[in-house]
């Protein structure tokens, strides 16, 4: 599905003049921002989203928030959102590759160490962690388009 997605956000792109993408597990993250913005939706856990932009990073892609942004530890929400500069765009100041890939690599090594053995969130409370995320990836959307 992810595949389907990252073809229609090359459209996007296009259409925006978008440099970055988001990348999220957020639904609500996606509901706002996938009208104005290339957002790659993963319906998988945050752990995975982590996974992913390293991926990007790997391809090229520099992240430009904290991927352990606003002090929430991986055991605290499942949703992670992570913006990604494109390849060899220019416009932003930004941290190398070699950086990202240090932070992401740093997340992950976090979210092995807090991971939660809670079990299931109830649904009622999912919508609470998507709300706090929303709010830091909204932080950081408008911080990037300035």
């Amino acid at each position: 599905m992810l595949h389907a997605l990252v073809r229609h956000s090359h459209f996007l792109s296009e259409v925006f003049r978008v440099k970055y993408s988001i990348l999220t597990n957020n639904p609500m993250v996606s509901d706002k921002f996938s009208s104005s913005h290339e957002v790659l939706f993963c319906d998988t856990s945050a752990k995975e989203i982590l996974g992913k932009a390293s991926e990007m990073i790997a391809e090229g892609d520099t992240i430009l928030n904290h991927p352990l942004y606003g002090s929430v530890k991986p055991n605290e929400t499942p949703y992670r959102t992570i913006l990604l500069k494109k390849k060899g765009d220019p416009s932003f100041t930004q941290i190398t590759k070699e950086e990202s890939a240090e932070l992401i690599v740093k997340a992950l090594r976090a979210y092995e160490k807090f991971t939660d053995k809670k079990g299931q969130i109830p649904p009622e409370v999912l919508k609470d962690y998507q709300v706090v995320d929303l709010a830091l990836a909204s932080s950081a959307v408008e911080s990037a388009d300035r």
